[in-house]
């Protein structure tokens, strides 16, 4: 008797343990547009509403699309964070500076939410796998500082990126 409790005992342990990590996992705002907002609207620039535009309209996209709280708030959490100013480069000695991870900052912007990689992620923005082989570098690092410079109808935000930061983009997509 006493053996069976404490297998339920660690089974209900291992599922609720599960369950949280489960819940504690980021959901991705731009991922959230592209599997939800894109099925219905074409895809618009986030820039097209200010921020307390946006929160009036999210209510109502959330009733509409059937989305969670958290995904609701996923969403108001990356059109904010696109809606921010490029963060000026510190000025550091180059031996002090540390360089930022390309990998982490295609995952904390959302770049996946739009745009596929290796076979993974949206379909909003064209994958991005041959992009910088075939337009080059220039062109990459152009399109992040100025998302509408070719399109003046592209959806894509212009994200808050120095220098510095999409050049670590680009290295971690071309590798």
């Amino acid at each position: 008797m006493r053996s069976i409790i404490q297998i339920l005992l660690v089974a209900s342990l291992s599922l609720l343990s599960a369950f949280s990590s489960y819940a504690a996992e980021k959901i991705s705002g731009a991922e959230v547009i592209n599997n939800n907002c894109a099925r219905c609207h074409n895809a618009r620039a986030v820039h097209e509403f200010s921020i307390p535009e946006w929160k009036v309209i999210m209510p109502h996209m959330r009733e509409k699309a059937h989305l969670t709280g958290k995904e609701t708030q996923a969403v108001l959490e990356f059109l904010e964070l696109t809606s921010q100013r490029a963060p000026l480069a510190k000025k550091v000695a180059s031996e002090k500076m540390i360089a930022p991870d390309g990998k982490q900052l295609f995952v904390q912007f959302g770049c996946q939410g739009c745009h596929s990689l290796k076979g993974d992620g949206g379909t909003v923005g064209p994958a991005l796998d041959e992009t910088i082989k075939n337009k080059g570098i220039g062109f990459f690092i152009k399109k992040l500082q100025n998302p509408q410079f070719n399109n003046s109808s592209s959806p894509m935000p212009k994200m808050p990126l120095n220098e510095q930061q999409i050049k670590a983009i680009a290295q971690y997509i071309k590798s």
